[in-house]
C-alpha cells in the first residue's frame, strides 16, 4: 500500500510542468523516512511524590512545560528545540485519559556520510509511570518498527517487581536505559528475553536530554552495534553538562562491549 500510494503521487506530479522539482522533492522526504534509524524514546516525567525532582513545576508529573524531565532546560522538549542539527517535525498531545501527555517526533539533518535518524518521543504523567514500564518493556518484546528503544527516567524497577508481559518471546532489540543503576534493575529483565542493551548505567545519574543527543549523534555517525563508541559519546556528554572530569562521568555508565 505504501509503495503504491507513491506512485499513485509520481503520476499526480508527471501532469505537471513542475514534475522534475516536486518529484526529488517527494523522493527526499521518502527517503529519509524509510533509511533513517528510528529511535523511540519513553520519558515518564519527574514525580516530585518520588524523587527530589526540584522547585515548582519541576516536580509536577504533569507539568509539560515546566517538569525537570520536558520543559526545564535539559528536559527533553526544550533541549531539542533549541539543539543544533535538530528539528522538531511533528508534535502531538495526547489524547483525554491517556497515560501519554505529547509525543513529538524530531528529526536529525545529517552531514556527509551520515545516517538519518528519526527520534520518536512519548511523555508520560509522572503519576502513570507504570504504565510507561510496561509499554517500554512490552515494545523490547513484540512487534515494533524502531530500531532503538530508550528508557528515559526514574527507575521504576528500583521500587517494584517487573510487571508481567504480554509477549514473553526472546527479542533481539537493541535498547538503552537512562536511569538510576539500570544494569542492576532493567538488566535482568532485559537479559530475560534477549534484549540488545547498547547503553546501562552503574550509579545514581541524572537522565537528561544531552544523553538522547548523543545517542543519536554516535547513532547517525557509528550505527548502533559499535557499543565502545555509544559508551564513549554519553562519558563525554555527561561529563561536560555535569562539569565533571570524564573518568568521573566513566563511573556512571556500564562497560558493555
Amino acid at each position: 500500500m505504501f509503495f503504491k500510494a507513491i506512485q499513485n503521487q509520481i503520476s499526480r506530479y508527471k501532469c505537471s510542468n513542475r514534475f522534475h522539482g516536486s518529484f526529488w522533492i517527494l523522493v527526499f522526504f521518502i527517503s529519509f523516512s524509510v533509511d533513517a534509524i528510528q529511535i523511540e524514546v519513553f520519558v515518564p516525567l519527574c514525580d516530585g511524590a518520588q524523587l527530589a525532582c526540584g522547585k515548582g513545576k519541576a516536580g509536577d508529573p504533569r507539568s509539560l512545560e515546566g517538569n525537570l524531565y520536558w520543559g526545564a532546560a535539559f528536559g527533553v522538549e526544550s533541549f531539542f528545540k533549541k539543539a543544533s542539527g535538530y528539528q522538531v517535525v511533528d508534535r502531538k498531545e495526547g489524547k483525554p485519559g491517556s497515560s501519554i501527555l505529547r509525543q513529538i517526533r524530531v528529526e536529525r539533518i545529517p552531514q556527509k556520510r551520515e545516517r538519518n535518524v528519526s527520534i520518536l518521543f512519548h511523555a508520560y504523567a509522572g503519576d502513570k509511570i507504570d504504565d510507561a514500564l510496561v509499554d517500554f518493556l512490552n515494545a523490547t518484546t513484540g512487534k515494533n518498527n524502531s530500531d532503538l528503544l530508550v528508557w528515559a527516567g526514574h527507575d521504576r524497577l528500583m521500587d517494584r517487581l517487573p510487571p508481567n508481559l504480554k509477549n514473553s518471546s526472546r527479542s533481539s532489540k537493541s535498547v538503552a536505559v537512562l536511569a538510576c543503576e539500570s544494569e542492576t534493575y532493567f538488566g535482568p529483565v532485559l537479559h530475560s528475553i534477549g534484549a540488545n542493551q547498547i547503553a546501562m548505567t552503574r550509579t545514581f545519574m541524572a537522565p537528561e536530554a544531552y544523553l538522547l543527543e548523543a545517542l543519536a549523534s554516535t547513532a547517525a555517525k557509528s550505527g548502533l552495534k559499535n557499543k565502545k563508541a555509544i559508551r564513549f559519546s554519553l562519558v563525554k556528554a555527561y561529563a561536560k553538562y555535569q562539569r565533571i572530569s570524564e573518568k568521573a562521568a566513566g563511573t556512571v555508565f556500564s562497560n558493555l562491549d
